[in-house]
C-alpha cells in the first residue's frame, strides 16, 4: 500500500504548461518551484461526483493544491463518509495522462497522434463539420452521446440536440439503467422511484425515527454502489431492527447481512416476482382498503380493448375521468365518483358480460396474468428454493411498513419495464406508498434541479415535430422519449447500414464508450463509417483512439453543481483547475454560439430570450446557469457557495407523509399525479405511449408494432439455460454483472489507489463450477460468449449461483497505445449482446443474463496488463509548479 509520505508527494504538485513537440506536458520537480509569499490552507466544502451520490466532501486546499479530501459531517445522507471512489479524488485530478487541452488527430485513428491546438479552433473545426452535415445529410446526421461516470450532465447534450435540430443523441445507461424505473414509476405512480443508488428513497436516511420494519433490495447494492451514503445508511436501519431480503445472483455485502438471500438466476427475475405477487394475493396479505381506493384495480376493463371503462371524461385537472365499476349491491355497473362513493359495494374482482361486452377487473386480469407462478414454477425457473422464496414473502409482507428497492440488474434484461412494474405492484399491493417508513415518497424538494439531479433545460420543444419523429428506434420503444433519447442499437444499425439515414459526425462526451456498450467490437468497427468523431473526457480512454479531436473537461474538483440532499442544498463548488479543461456545459454552450454564427437557425434562435421562455436563453458561465437554478430560493450561487449546506426547509416539513391526501383546490383529497389519481398498477396508460408517444412526445407518433402491454409478462432470455436449450449445451453458464465499490462504471481505472485493490477482473464461480469446468482459484481464464471471449481471474466462492458466473466491465488504461487500446483483453461488454429481442417500452437489450463458458487461460495475464502495485507508478503525478488558486480568482 502507498505510504503517507507517497501520498503527500503525488498530491503536492501542480501544472506547468511547458510543452515539447508531441503535445506531453513536463512537470517541473517543487525544488524548482516558485516559492509563494507563504503557505495558505484553506478547507472548502464541495461534494463529489466520482458516482452519481453527490457526498458532502471537505476539501484541503494548500497554495492551490488540494491535498487532502475528507467527507463533510454536514451531509444528512452520507453523515461524513466517503468511499474509495471519491477518496481517489485527488489522484483523478492530479493524474499525469488528464487531457489538459484541446488536441486534433494528425496521423491515422488509433496512432495516438496528436497536435495541440486553441479552444477558439477546437469550436470552430467541429462547427463546420456539424454545419457541414446538415447542409449534406441533413441535422439528424449528427448524433452525440454521453454517458454515467465522470460527472456528466445529460440534459447539455439534449438540449444542444434539440435546438440543432437533430434528433439523435444516446446514453450506455439509459434503457439500460434507470429509465425503466424512472419511467414506470412515473406512470404508476406520478412520484420517485426507490432506488437508493440514486438517492430516492431518502426514508432510509432517517433510521433514527423512521417506522420502517423491512427492506427488500432486488438486484441493488447500496453498499457496494452507494457505500458511503446508502450503504451506511442501511447499517444504520439493521441496528434498529430493521429486516432486509435481498435478491441478487451473488453474496453482496447486503446479502451477507440479510435476513433471506435469494440467488436468483440472472434474467429471471420478472418470474420471481409474479410468484410474490400470485402469492400475496393467494393469501390475502395486501392492504385492502387501500388497493380498493386508492388503486385503479377495481375499474371495469374492456377485456377486448384493454381499455378501462369510463362513464364520463373530465377537463378539469383537478377532477379525473369517470370508471366504472361493478356494485354488488345493485348487481350492475355503476359509475365511481372521484374519490370514493361509500353507498356503493365495489367488487375488486370478478368477470361480467355487459350488454354482450366481456369486462374484468384490473385486480381480476392481475390474478389471472400471475396465476401460472407458483412458488413451485417460481423455484424451477429462477433456480432457488420453494421455501427461501416463501421466507422471503413473508419477511416483508409480516413487517410493514416497509419497502422494495429495485437495482440495476433488472434494468439490463429486455424484461426491464416488466421488472418496474411488477415490483411497483408489490409495494402498491401492500399499501407501502407516503405513509411513514415506506420507499415510495413525494418529499420536498428546493426545484433547483430537474428531475434527474441536472440544472440545463433540455428545451425539448425546439426539436421540430418532423425531426422528432426521426429519432432512431423511438417509434417502437417510446419510452426512451421520457429521456429524450435514441435507442443505441438502432443509432449502431444507422452507423453499420446506412438506415434509415446515413450517420456522419459523432459527438461523444463520456468515459470508455467500448467498455459501457454491448457488443463493443461492432462500435469499434463503426467508427469507421463515421466522418468526424469528438470525445470529450477528462483523461484518454479507448474511445479516444478512434477520434479525431479530444476535449478536456473538468474532473469534479474543478466543477461547480447545485445538489439537493434531503432537505439540505450544498454547492459542489470547484476547489481548484487545471491546464485548460472546461465544464461540458460550457462547451456546449460555445459550440451552439459558433453554429449561431455560421448562419444556424435553431441555434440563433437558443439566444433569443423570448424564444426560449422558460428554457433559458444560453449562458456564457456556470455561475450565470446555477443562479438561474436558484431563482426560486432565496440564494445566490455566491452565497450558496459560501453557506452551503442550507436547509431550503425544515426536516419535518421536508418529511411530508400522505401527499396523496391533502386537499385539492375542490377541496377533495389530491391523489396521485395519474390519469386516474390513483395508483395505476393496471396501468392502461402504456397503451396510450405506444400508440401516441404520449406522455413524453411532445406531438403525436406513429403507433409501435403492437400494443404495450398494461401488466407485467414474463419472457424467458433468448439465450436460456434451462432444459431444451440448444446454445446451453456449449454455453451452460449465465453471465452476471453488477458493481464494485472501486469504480463507476468505465472510471477510475487509470488510478493507482483504485487499481492496487483491485487491478484486474474477478470472474466469481461456484465451487461445482469451478470443479466440472476444471478451474482453479486465482487462475486466469477464458469467459467466452457467441460474440467474444476475454480473460479474467478466476474467485471460487460460494457466493454466487451455481449456474451463474459474474464478472465486471474492465479496461486496461496501461495498452491504450497497444493494438487491443486496452478495451480488448477484459472486458465483459465484448461478450453482451446488443441485438434483439429488445424490451418494447424502452428497447433494452441483454446486457446480463446471456450464456457463457469457462476454461483455463494457459497464456496467463494479457500482455501489457498492469498487476503489481510497483507497476501503478506510472499512474501518479509527480510534483510541479504552484496550481492557481481558485478562491482568488485565478486561472491557467
Amino acid at each position: 500500500m502507498m505510504s503517507k509520505e507517497d501520498f503527500l508527494a503525488a498530491t503536492n504538485m501542480a501544472v506547468n504548461l511547458t510543452l515539447d513537440g508531441d503535445s506531453q506536458t513536463k512537470f517541473v520537480d517543487a525544488s524548482q518551484a516558485s516559492e509563494d509569499d507563504g503557505d495558505t490552507v484553506k478547507i472548502i466544502k464541495t461534494a463529489c461526483r466520482a458516482c452519481i451520490s453527490n457526498c458532502g466532501v471537505l476539501a484541503t486546499v494548500k497554495n492551490g493544491r488540494v491535498i487532502h479530501l475528507e467527507g463533510n459531517p454536514e451531509d444528512p445522507m452520507s453523515n461524513g463518509h466517503m468511499c474509495a471512489k471519491g477518496l481517489s479524488g485527488i489522484q483523478a485530478l492530479y493524474n499525469p495522462n488528464r487531457n489538459k487541452y484541446p488536441l486534433i488527430r494528425v496521423g491515422k485513428r488509433g496512432e495516438n497522434k496528436w497536435k495541440r491546438i486553441s479552444w477558439k479552433e477546437a469550436i470552430d473545426t467541429i462547427a463546420h463539420k456539424l454545419m457541414a452535415a446538415k447542409k449534406d445529410f441533413g441535422a439528424e446526421s449528427v448524433f452525440c452521446s454521453t454517458g454515467g461516470g465522470g460527472n456528466p450532465e445529460f440534459w447539455s447534450i439534449s438540449r444542444f440536440c434539440n435546438i440543432f435540430g437533430t434528433p439523435n443523441w444516446f446514453e450506455p445507461g439509459c434503457a439500460q439503467c434507470y429509465l425503466p424505473r424512472m419511467c414506470v414509476y412515473d406512470m404508476m405512480y406520478g412520484g420517485t422511484n426507490a432506488s437508493i443508488a440514486d438517492s430516492n428513497a431518502q426514508e432510509i436516511y432517517f433510521a433514527h425515527d423512521t417506522k420502517m420494519k423491512s427492506l427488500v433490495l432486488w438486484g441493488a447494492d447500496p453498499s457496494y454502489s452507494s457505500p458511503a451514503s446508502g450503504g451506511s445508511a442501511l447499517v444504520n436501519l439493521r441496528a434498529h431492527g430493521v429486516k432486509t431480503v435481498v435478491i441478487d445472483p451473488r453474496m453482496t455485502p447486503d446479502a451477507a447481512k440479510a435476513d433471506v438471500w435469494l440467488p436468483v438466476r440472472p434474467g429471471s427475475d420478472v418470474a420471481l416476482q409474479l410468484a410474490w405477487i400470485r402469492y400475496i394475493i393467494d393469501h390475502k396479505l395486501y392492504n385492502h382498503d387501500f388497493v380498493m381506493k386508492w388503486t385503479n384495480l377495481p375499474y371495469l376493463v374492456n377485456v377486448e380493448t384493454k381499455l378501462e371503462w369510463r362513464a364520463a371524461k373530465s377537463s378539469d385537472s383537478n377532477q379525473p375521468d369517470t370508471f366504472m365499476v361493478w356494485d354488488q349491491k345493485t348487481n350492475a355497473p355503476q359509475p365511481l365518483a372521484y374519490p370514493w362513493n361509500e353507498d356503493l359495494d365495489v367488487a375488486l374482482e370478478g368477470t361480467f358480460v355487459i350488454n354482450g361486452v366481456t369486462y374484468k377487473t384490473g385486480f381480476q386480469l392481475l390474478k389471472e396474468r400471475v396465476e401460472a407462478y407458483t412458488l413451485e414454477e417460481a423455484a424451477k425457473i429462477c433456480w432457488v428454493p420453494q421455501d427461501k422464496i416463501e421466507a422471503a414473502i413473508l419477511t416483508f409482507t409480516n413487517n410493514m411498513p416497509g419497502g422494495l428497492c429495485i437495482g440495476v440488474a433488472t434494468d439490463q434484461s429486455p424484461n426491464s419495464a416488466q421488472a418496474a412494474m411488477a415490483a411497483g405492484i408489490i409495494d402498491m399491493l401492500m399499501g407501502d406508498v407516503e405513509r411513514p417508513g415506506a420507499l415510495l415518497q413525494r418529499f420536498g424538494s428546493a426545484g433547483a434541479t430537474n428531475m434527474i439531479g441536472y440544472c440545463v433545460p433540455p428545451a425539448q420543444s425546439k426539436l421540430p415535430d418532423e425531426q422528432l419523429k426521426k429519432r432512431l428506434g423511438t417509434i417502437e420503444h417510446k419510452g426512451l422519449h421520457m429521456w429524450l433519447a435514441g435507442h443505441a442499437p438502432s443509432v449502431l444499425h444507422a452507423i453499420e447500414t446506412g438506415d434509415p439515414y446515413p450517420l456522419r459526425v459523432w459527438l461523444e462526451r463520456s468515459g470508455n464508450k467500448l467498455v459501457n456498450l454491448a457488443d463493443s467490437q461492432r462500435w469499434a468497427k463503426a467508427t469507421e463509417k463515421v466522418d468526424f468523431i469528438v470525445h470529450m473526457y477528462m483523461y484518454p480512454t479507448s474511445f479516444s483512439a478512434y477520434a479525431d479531436m479530444l476535449l478536456p473537461t473538468e474532473e469534479w474538483l474543478e466543477t461547480d453543481m447545485i445538489v439537493e440532499t434531503c432537505n439540505k442544498l450544498m454547492a459542489r463548488q470547484a476547489v481548484t483547475h487545471l491546464w485548460e479543461t472546461i465544464d461540458e456545459t460550457v462547451i456546449w454552450s460555445k459550440l451552439a454560439k459558433r453554429c449561431a454564427e455560421l448562419g444556424h437557425e435553431g441555434c440563433r434562435k437558443a439566444f433569443d430570450a423570448e424564444y426560449m421562455g422558460d428554457d433559458l436563453p444560453y449562458w456564457d458561465s456556470m455561475e450565470e446557469l446555477l443562479d438561474a437554478n436558484l431563482k426560486n430560493t432565496k440564494f445566490t450561487w455566491q452565497q450558496l457557495k459560501a453557506e452551503a449546506p442550507v436547509e431550503y426547509m425544515s426536516e419535518k416539513e421536508y418529511r411530508s407523509y400522505y401527499t396523496y391526501l391533502k386537499p385539492n383546490a375542490a377541496g377533495q383529497p389530491q391523489g396521485f399525479p395519474t390519469p386516474s389519481k390513483k395508483l395505476e398498477l393496471y396501468l392502461e396508460s402504456m397503451i396510450t405511449l405506444g400508440r401516441t408517444g404520449q406522455p413524453y412526445s411532445h406531438c403525436e407518433l406513429p403507433a409501435a408494432s403492437q400494443d404495450y402491454d398494461p401488466l407485467p409478462y414474463y419472457e424467458e432470455p433468448y439465450e436460456s439455460p434451462l432444459p431444451g436449450s440448444k446454445m446451453a449445451a456449449e454455453y451452460p453458464l449465465v453471465m452476471t454483472n453488477g458493481r464494485i465499490p472501486y469504480y463507476h462504471h468505465g472510471t477510475l481505472r487509470n488510478v493507482a489507489w483504485t487499481r492496487e485493490l483491485y487491478p484486474a477482473p474477478e470472474v466469481w464461480i461456484h465451487p461445482q463450477a469451478a470443479k466440472k469446468y476444471g478451474v482453479q482459484d486465482d487462475q486466469w481464464i477464458w469467459v467466452e460468449s457467441l460474440r467474444g471471449k476475454v480473460r479474467g481471474i478466476a474467485h471460487i466462492t460460494s457466493g454466487i449461483n451455481p449456474g451463474s458466473v459474474y464478472m465486471e466491465r474492465f479496461w486496461a488504461p496501461e495498452n491504450l497505445n497497444s493494438k487491443t487500446h486496452g478495451w480488448q483483453e477484459m472486458n465483459v461488454n465484448v461478450l453482451a449482446r446488443s441485438k434483439g429481442p429488445y424490451n418494447d417500452v424502452f428497447g433494452t437489450y441483454t446486457l446480463r443474463g446471456y450464456l457463457v463458458k469457462i476454461y483455463p487461460a494457459p497464456e496467463g495475464a494479457p500482455e501489457g496488463v498492469y498487476l503489481e502495485p510497483k507497476e501503478f507508478k506510472s499512474f501518479l503525478a509527480t510534483p510541479s509548479a504552484k496550481t492557481p488558486d481558485m478562491t482568488k480568482g485565478e486561472t491557467v
